[in-house]
């Protein structure tokens, strides 16, 4: 009776070791996937401002620009952490969404541009380019400037 005891001390004390290993592990790998998605959005968080003001820094070189037309074409990352954002431009300012995973959002105002200039547009990020489009006071936001042309068109059954 005594050597059976012995046995199930010994296996216990082995089951026990490789529960608290397991635990360690785990609590391990938990550790490490907190800090890996904090600094990815940190990372995606100073990019997105990046493209913010790249963006923003283009729109105010168009809008000093004395032609009456003209664009600038941007080359923007289709994605910022794996993911696709958001650049939508109004009268208000400049946004930049990317909400899937993140929720990760940085607005600019216009500086007062607004006042002289009608903003508007929006682009999803998956193409890898934004243009700007100065038309007169208008300063568009797009993918495709053939699209902008298509929209000003009149209807022909108009």
């Amino acid at each position: 009776m005594i050597m059976k005891f012995k046995g199930q001390t010994l296996v216990f004390e082995q089951v026990l070791l490789f529960t608290v290993g397991v635990i360690i592990l785990m609590a391990s790998f938990a550790l490490f996937m907190m800090y890996q998605n904090h600094y990815t959005q940190e990372t995606s968080q100073d990019q997105i401002t990046q493209v913010k003001e790249y963006v923003l820094s283009n729109i105010i070189e168009l809008c000093e620009n004395d032609e009456f037309n003209s664009s600038i074409t941007l080359s923007i990352p289709k994605t910022i952490g794996g993911v696709m954002y958001k650049l939508s431009l109004s009268n208000v300012g400049l946004n930049i969404t990317q909400e899937p995973i993140y929720h990760i959002s940085d607005f600019s105002t216009l500086y007062g541009l607004n006042e002289t200039f009608t903003f508007g547009g929006m682009v999803i990020s998956d193409a890898g380019k934004v243009i700007l489009y100065k038309n007169g006071k208008n300063i568009i936001l797009n993918r495709d400037i053939i699209q902008i042309f298509v929209d000003e068109r009149p209807h022909p059954t108009a």
